[in-house]
């Protein structure tokens, strides 16, 4: 029933179907060639301000180690500029943006009132459309809503120019944890649009305004400011099924939908759904963290400088990225000739740390993982969505804490050697030792992935076995296409051609005239054709997938703990585990403890009554 209820929606196809998954990593390499070129852009604009005498400024909380960078693109990449955070509250989100789950970071994320903002910082790391204002964020999308009809319905609204690119993030699967709080509806996403200027963008808004004041859809809250944007806009979107099966199937037993007298029944009954529009700015929203001393220290810049390099080149060649637009092409356009060794090591490692999560969706020091979309990178739904910046005075906090738990040795790797002396606590050599553990061996590992793309070169482009799957949907695709037309033709005695729809039966000269009718007027009967070559494949992919994305079930407990929420999981067999068990024995700890604590507080009055008595003994 969940196969067949999400086997049209964009996401559930990219996650089973091979041809769609080939479609969005060719669509995302088209995006990262275009994030290079700007990139290129930015840095010729750069040189350009710098020769016409624009000094560079140089950031207030850079360290006095580094001296004023080359241009302001060098400036708005460097990373160690990270104030200690004051507090460890979360990062205050924007609308409709909710915690993910995820790896444990090592690294505190920053409150908005903290001085470790965007807006200060870092603003190399934001991607072009991102730091223009160009781009508008989409909340509250259904998951049968598909990234064309999001373009469409924007398009609507558009006078000067319509959005380039729609990119989504992941659809929210509820889990166990999340079902006890989260207030998201399953399965919807966020998207964002992507103008081509912030002029195009702003005549979107206003002309989406007007529609939705004319429709009375504006908040009452915000009537008395009328001159004022309001925060969010509706939108509605067309979201009738692209491949007209859904409808078909009214009430799931194969009933057909009612029939009206106004439809037309050669159309698919359309569907109409509303979403919001964010007005503000997205990148005061982009998270930023400061890292630990131990990742920050000074000693690791070098090798973290390679590192990131080498990473940069392997994905620069096995994602097909245009010549002049590498990083290595990049550094010596800012470096030419001989400067680029002479130039400062921590200025490289950011530059390649910014080059990295732009143009690759990879984060250098949030586990190196690399995202498949860019709208995973712009909700902050994966890790390389949130900035990392080095703490500025990592050195000498390390030096204080030497001071305190005694000397710290480093290893060849940059991490600390284990000392005899006490236990491991903040700040530790223990505790820094696993940080930059375990940062190095993510970086071992992603050394390990780049080669391997690396190896199998631009002309693969997700894996050979996803490669060649999705070869064969598409041949499927376009035979099914040749064998739809020809089913769908009548060809007279004279010559000329007659399309066979019962509700058409239009007359065209010849055969020509007749496939270009079908494809333009008859294309939706075609989707639906196409869409069955993925079924068979993506049926195959459901039954051998051991993590569906399936919502937890509610298992009773008993009367002690009623009805709780249990993760289903299993291929062949799903399952879904008893939580009753593990509930018992939480229950023992915690009774255990709370007898611990009644004892302590018993032995405790105990001892103070004894004491009492003592001491009035003592005076008698």
């Amino acid at each position: 029933k969940f196969f067949n209820h999400h086997l049209d929606d964009p996401w559930f196809r990219r996650r089973l179907s091979p041809l769609e998954t080939y479609r969005q990593a060719k669509k995302e390499r088209t995006r990262a060639n275009e994030e290079a070129t700007e990139l290129r852009k930015e840095i010729l604009q750069s040189l350009e301000d710098m020769q016409a005498g624009v000094i560079p400024k140089k950031d207030p909380d850079c360290p006095d180690y580094l001296g004023p960078p080359r241009c302001n693109f060098v400036g708005s990449c460097r990373l160690g500029v990270g104030n200690k955070p004051t507090s460890t509250l979360s990062y205050r989100r924007d609308y409709n943006n909710y915690d993910a789950e995820g790896p444990s970071n090592q690294h505190l994320v920053l409150p908005e009132e903290d001085r470790n903002k965007i807006e200060h910082h870092a603003k190399g790391h934001l991607h072009s459309f991102v730091k223009s204002g160009a781009c508008v964020k989409i909340m509250d999308v259904p998951s049968q809503v598909s990234d064309e009809q999001l373009l469409t319905s924007l398009t609507m609204h558009c006078k000067i120019k319509p959005p380039s690119a729609v990119w989504s993030s992941s659809v929210f699967v509820p889990t166990v944890s999340s079902s006890r709080s989260s207030s998201r509806t399953p399965y919807n996403r966020e998207a964002y649009a992507v103008f081509p200027s912030t002029a195009a963008k702003e005549d979107m808004f206003d002309n989406l305004q007007k529609a939705n004041e004319d429709a009375s859809r504006h908040h009452r809250r915000e009537d008395r400011h009328k001159d004022r944007r309001p925060r969010f806009l509706d939108l509605e979107v067309d979201c009738t099924d692209i491949y007209g099966r859904r409808e078909l199937d009214a009430d799931g037993k194969g009933g057909a939908p009612p029939k009206k007298k106004k439809d037309d029944d050669s159309k698919i009954p359309s569907k109409r759904c509303k979403v919001f529009i964010s007005t503000s700015l997205i990148s005061s929203s982009q998270p930023v963290s400061v890292l630990s001393a131990a990742v920050s220290s000074r000693e690791r810049i070098s090798g973290d400088k390679e590192d990131a390099k080498t990473i940069s080149r392997a994905l620069d060649e096995a994602r097909g990225i245009e010549a002049g637009n590498c990083l290595s092409d990049l550094m010596l356009l800012l470096y030419p000739g001989n400067e680029l060794a002479s130039a400062d090591e921590e200025d490289i490692l950011d530059i390649a740390i910014a080059y990295l999560r732009r143009v690759h969706l990879f984060s250098f020091y949030n586990g190196c993982t690399s995202a498949t979309d860019v709208g995973d990178v712009l909700s902050d739904s994966h890790p390389s969505g949130t900035i990392h910046l080095r703490l500025r005075n990592a050195d000498e906090i390390l030096r204080k804490t030497a001071d305190e738990n005694g000397p710290v040795a480093m290893d060849e790797d940059g991490g600390d050697v284990e000392t005899d002396k006490g236990d491991a606590v903040e700040g530790s050599s223990a505790g820094r030792d696993m940080l930059v553990t375990r940062l190095n061996d993510s970086i071992a590992k992603a050394l390990e992935n780049a080669k391997i793309m690396e190896d199998r070169g631009p002309g693969c482009v997700v894996d050979e076995e996803t490669d060649m799957a999705a070869r064969d949907i598409e041949t499927s695709e376009q035979n099914s296409r040749e064998q739809w037309m020809q089913n769908h033709e009548i060809m007279d005695e004279d010559g000329r051609a007659r399309c066979s729809f019962h509700f058409c039966r239009k007359l065209f000269k010849d055969k020509a005239f007749l496939q270009k009718h079908l494809l333009k007027k008859h294309s939706d009967q075609l989707r639906a054709e196409r869409g069955k070559c993925h079924d068979g494949v993506m049926m195959v992919a459901w039954d051998n997938d051991e993590k569906r994305p399936v919502p937890p079930i509610l298992l009773d407990c008993g009367s002690k703990f009623g009805l709780v929420h249990s993760a289903v999981t299993g291929s062949g067999r799903p399952i879904a585990n008893d939580p009753e068990p593990d509930l018992w024995k939480e229950e023992e700890v915690r009774i255990a403890e709370e007898e611990k604590r009644y004892q302590e507080r018993q032995a405790a009055a105990e001892a103070a009554a004894k004491a009492r008595e003592e001491d009035q003994l003592q005076r008698k």
